[in-house]
């Protein structure tokens, strides 16, 4: 899937650097600004699940949400990085299949099972399953 890669600027601190990096200090107020819009933003949402990559070194926590009638897959990894992707949702024996608009290279997509299990899949078939976060149990009869 295509993915959006947000990374903090590295921060230094010697004098020199400081002179390079002190334009990027964000006031309270801008922060709080920010973080009203993302609350603002996340009512806007109708999440369909979250789920927990559990597997060795990943950690990944996964979202899949609709907006404005478009579907979004959000990915925060382990390491800090974000990837944010619209998807298409369409409707399979296996479940809800989850499709990167813009396509995968690598022949990925996930399936939203009734059971509300995400499946990884490929080419070959799906190779690997995470159970919704109970958190999202609510959730479970919202997928459109």
């Amino acid at each position: 899937m295509g993915s959006m890669l947000n990374v903090l600027p590295q921060l230094t601190f010697t004098l020199s650097d400081w002179v390079l990096h002190k334009d990027i200090r964000m006031s309270g107020i801008e922060k709080r600004r920010r973080l009203h819009w993302r609350e603002t933003d996340m009512q806007n949402r109708e999440i369909i699940g979250r789920w927990l990559d559990e597997r060795p070194l990943l950690g990944d926590k996964i979202t899949l949400y609709k907006e404005d009638d478009k579907y979004f897959l959000e990915t925060w990894f382990s390491d800090g990085c974000h990837s944010l992707d619209e998807v298409l949702m369409t409707d399979t024996s296996a479940g809800h299949k989850v499709e990167d608009v813009g396509g995968n290279f690598f022949g990925e997509y996930f399936i939203v099972t009734p059971t509300q299990q995400l499946q990884f899949c490929n080419e070959q078939g799906c190779y690997f399953q995470v159970d919704k976060l109970m958190l999202d149990i609510d959730f479970s009869q919202r997928v459109a």
